[in-house]
């Protein structure tokens, strides 16, 4: 398997090299034969996992030097508090990363606080160059969904061959570490797929769906509108033999405010948009509500579970607050250094930074406190709104003059948003790779969607001051 990916590997930078935005769309296929090269490989050894951060970091040299991506500018929008914000949270985290070295001495633990923090940023500006028209923004939304649809599907042939084929099982399974659910007066397998883990087959098939529910949108023809909402079923199916049930509130976040953005931008959805978005939203809980019926079949318990998810919100956000308070007195207020919380600290000579920590860094608060200190929190909380105030500058002037630009945006954000709603209560799932880069190369998208109405903005005014001088 390691010469497999070697020549995969020679492949995909053979593509880079040709056109390092082919290497965007690779990107994702790396991310699944990482998977099934692990599995397939005796011992499933963890450093596949690091495959998909190589093919990136070779996408992002080759865009460096076809200068494609310069500097840190993009992030700013033009708008010189956000720069600001930005300069502040990154010299934190540096700072950051320099204190876990020295108080930890491990070099590994920094790197890994590094890669969380500022890998998806790097990855935003790679998908802001690589946006240069809606052409690429829909390569991209097709191409993701190409891949990762029939990996994320594999989740039901699980049940049936798993024991038969390994690749279907959880990798867990092949290492001795495999997690059991204990619901619905049972014991639940999380079914994987190719995929690794349920937990990541379930992310991915939360995203196919919002990607796919933009191209539906964006699509007027009746066969594939129908087809596409047959999809966003039969992966509403697969989170839930997943037995991953937040990855059905993280959907359920994303196509409320996508509503809410769109009614407010467009003041009241066009009768299509808010047509498209209901058959959506009845029709996983359709899927749902069908699969809660079969409770003779293993395939209930999970519906049972998947549902039981509206239950367990108040419990989850108890316990986010709990870890909070949990991780204020761990951090010692200044924060005990970025990559101490990492899932992969402790095997990067951090052990003890991992007693340190202790379960505070599994809701996202807690995370961000313990290894930034409440600092970071603060730089945080103002990059998060300096963002917030630019963006929804940029999406009123979509909505005003680039009104077919905007089905886009609001999706973006709304992905995006109900991503940061569910890091808040468990992180565990963002500490994957692919995961930071796809949320990251997301971001780019909007950024590129709300930075060129800014500029077009920009130039209309400066011609009409033009115009009145003259």
């Amino acid at each position: 398997m390691v010469v497999s990916a070697v020549v995969v590997s020679v492949g995909v930078f053979g593509l880079v090299a040709d056109n390092w935005r082919r290497g965007v769309l690779a990107l994702f296929a790396v991310g699944v034969l990482q998977d099934v090269f692990r599995k397939l490989t005796p011992g499933a050894p963890a450093y596949f996992i690091l495959w998909v951060g190589v093919v990136f970091g070779v996408v992002v040299l080759f865009a460096l030097s076809r200068g494609a991506v310069r500097g840190l500018r993009p992030l700013y929008l033009q708008d010189r508090a956000l720069a600001d914000a930005w300069r502040f949270f990154i010299a934190v985290v540096l700072l950051q990363a320099i204190h876990a070295w020295l108080r930890w001495g491990s070099p590994l633990v920094p790197v890994l606080g590094l890669f969380f923090y500022l890998g998806p940023v790097v990855a935003l500006l790679v998908g802001m160059a690589y946006a240069k028209s809606e052409r690429w923004i829909d390569r991209f939304l097709a191409g993701y969904v190409l891949i990762m649809l029939p990996a994320v599907l594999t989740v039901y042939l699980t049940p049936q061959f798993g024991e038969q084929f390994p690749v279907l099982r959880d990798v867990g399974v092949l290492t001795g570490t495999q997690i059991t659910i204990y619901d619905v007066g049972t014991a639940l397998e999380s079914y994987s797929g190719v995929l690794r883990v349920g937990e990541l087959a379930a992310w991915h098939a939360a995203t196919t769906i919002m990607f796919l529910s933009i191209l539906m949108v964006r699509r007027p023809g009746l066969i594939f509108r129908a087809f596409t909402i047959f999809l966003i079923a039969a992966l509403v199916g697969a989170i839930l033999l997943t037995g991953r049930r937040k990855m059905l509130m993280t959907l359920v976040v994303f196509f409320s405010f996508q509503w809410v953005l769109l009614a407010l931008l467009r003041r009241g959805l066009t009768k299509g948009t808010g047509t498209l978005l209901a058959l959506v939203v009845g029709g996983t809980l359709a899927f749902a509500v069908f699969g809660l019926e079969q409770t003779d079949s293993p395939h209930g318990l999970y519906a049972q579970r998947g549902l039981s998810v509206f239950d367990s919100l108040d419990e989850r956000t108890t316990t986010a607050r709990r870890l909070a308070v949990s991780a204020w007195h761990r951090s010692d207020v200044i924060g005990l250094g970025a990559g101490v919380a990492g899932q992969g600290a402790r095997f990067a000579g951090g052990a003890g930074s991992a007693r340190a920590v202790g379960g505070a860094a599994e809701a996202g608060v807690g995370m961000i406190l313990v290894e930034l200190g409440l600092v970071g929190v603060i730089a945080l909380l103002w990059l998060l709104y300096r963002l917030g105030v630019r963006v929804w500058y940029g999406l009123r002037v979509l909505a005003a003059r680039h009104r077919m630009m905007l089905p886009y945006a609001s999706a973006f954000v709304a992905m995006l948003v109900a991503n940061l709603a569910t890091f808040a209560v468990a992180t565990q799932l963002y500490g994957d790779l692919l995961v930071l880069i796809t949320l990251g190369l997301t971001a780019g998208m909007l950024f590129a969607l709300v930075n060129a109405g800014l500029v077009q903005q920009r130039v209309r005014r400066h011609a009409a001051r033009q115009a009145a001088v003259a």
